[in-house]
């Protein structure tokens, strides 16, 4: 594993272990007290203690874990974070904790999986930790070209360098949703981008999805009830555990299940993708092919169309950027 993962995840643990509550009994404060001053051993039987009057408490089990992984014990430090993992499955100071931890192990498809469920649960900084963490784990690997003449709309085609420039989705958002404040702007994103790299989607191809369903308006709601950025159904939404009119998770929401049929149907069929997110997978699998839907084809073709379009679109990116204020 590169020194850079472990940078990265090396902030955001000190960030974990000073922002951990003190809720507990006053063996567990005496025990995150040693711990804080070097009496590594102390700390140790302290909180063996606390978790043996009080098993359930997910935060003794944490300190334990994080006393033990400074002890040079990573497996006593994998059984207790884990176990506080099972007792606090949404919390988001156990969750980065227990990514680390697998992460050090070598189990980095669980470890990443710890962050995912961390960007769900934590605050914005949290986010930005697991998100970062992710990065580093995770790197996108090099894309394939895109095929001449090839109308499936391939989805990971070679990315010139604005692609992996947040500045640009900013400019891209509000080129398409002039009342984007820039600091929404930025949210959207960062969001984008993070999410795009998270699950190894061109975001060119999330961009051209976004701007067909809503126009970067994350207000936005249909007749049929889909809501915000990526238009995300009711149903859909409480599948994935997203709040649709948060801009961040609904993109998250619309990424995943969006990675989800390209895995179904084929990275080669981003087309039958496409149709899968617009009609249903069940109405692809029903046709075997784009449903003869006149607003599914439509919109297959929307989307596919101005995502050719945005892989030129790299000489124009500087003369769209100057349009709009930075940051």
């Amino acid at each position: 594993m590169r020194r850079a993962v472990w940078g990265v995840l090396a902030v955001a643990v000190s960030c974990v272990v000073l922002s951990t509550p003190a809720r507990a009994a006053s063996v567990l404060h005496e025990g995150a007290r040693a711990f804080a001053q070097g009496r590594l051993g102390e700390a140790e039987t302290l909180l063996q203690r606390a978790v043996s009057s009080r098993p359930a408490d997910a935060h003794a089990w944490l300190w334990l874990g994080v006393v033990q992984f400074h002890q040079g014990d990573p497996v006593g430090a994998e059984q207790a974070v884990g176990h506080a993992a099972r007792l606090a499955p949404r919390n988001p100071s156990v969750l980065l904790w227990w990514g680390h931890v697998l992460a050090r192990a070598g189990k980095t498809d669980r470890a990443i999986a710890a962050f995912q469920r961390a960007l769900l649960a934590g605050s914005a900084r949290q986010q930005a930790m697991a998100a970062q963490a992710i990065r580093a784990l995770r790197p996108v690997p090099g894309l394939p070209p895109a095929r001449d003449g090839d109308e499936r709309t391939p989805a990971r085609p070679v990315a010139p360098l604005w692609v992996h420039d947040a500045g640009s989705y900013r400019a891209i958002a509000q080129y398409y949703n002039r009342r984007l404040s820039d600091a929404d702007a930025a949210r959207i994103a960062d969001a984008l981008l993070g999410y795009s790299r998270m699950f190894n989607l061109d975001p060119r191809l999330v961009v051209a999805l976004v701007v067909v369903e809503s126009g970067f308006q994350p207000r936005a709601l249909s007749r049929a009830g889909a809501m915000g950025l990526g238009q995300l159904m009711p149903g859909t939404a409480r599948a994935l555990r997203v709040n649709p009119w948060d801009p961040v998770q609904n993109l998250y929401g619309t990424i995943r299940y969006l990675r989800g049929n390209l895995d179904r149907f084929g990275w080669e069929n981003a087309h039958l993708a496409l149709a899968a997110y617009n009609a249903g997978r069940g109405a692809v699998e029903r046709y075997e092919g784009i449903p003869p839907y006149a607003e599914t084809q439509w919109y297959v073709a929307n989307v596919s169309s101005l995502y050719r379009r945005l892989l030129s679109l790299e000489s124009k990116m500087p003369e769209l950027r100057r349009r709009l204020p930075e940051n």
